[in-house]
């Protein structure tokens, strides 16, 4: 979806894309009808799910430095 983000991104009311724009169920024409301002979510709301990606990236990163240490023989 972020090419389809990024595509209407640079569009304004009434323009169509250029160009298709290919995504992951195959090539689209984009036209912007109309765009409203989206208010982020209240920090209570998301901070589980921040934690758990902070974690898991973390973890990653930890999974990493282990495996560039490893000595396999």
């Amino acid at each position: 979806m972020l090419e389809f983000g990024a595509a209407a991104e640079k569009l304004k009311k009434g323009e169509v894309t250029p160009a298709p724009v290919k995504m992951q169920f195959g090539w689209h024409i984009i036209r912007l009808d109309d765009s409203r301002e989206v208010a982020p979510p209240p920090l209570d709301q998301v901070k589980t799910q921040i934690a758990q990606q902070i974690q898991q990236e973390r973890l990653q990163a930890f999974e990493e430095s282990l495996k560039s240490k490893a000595v396999i023989k």
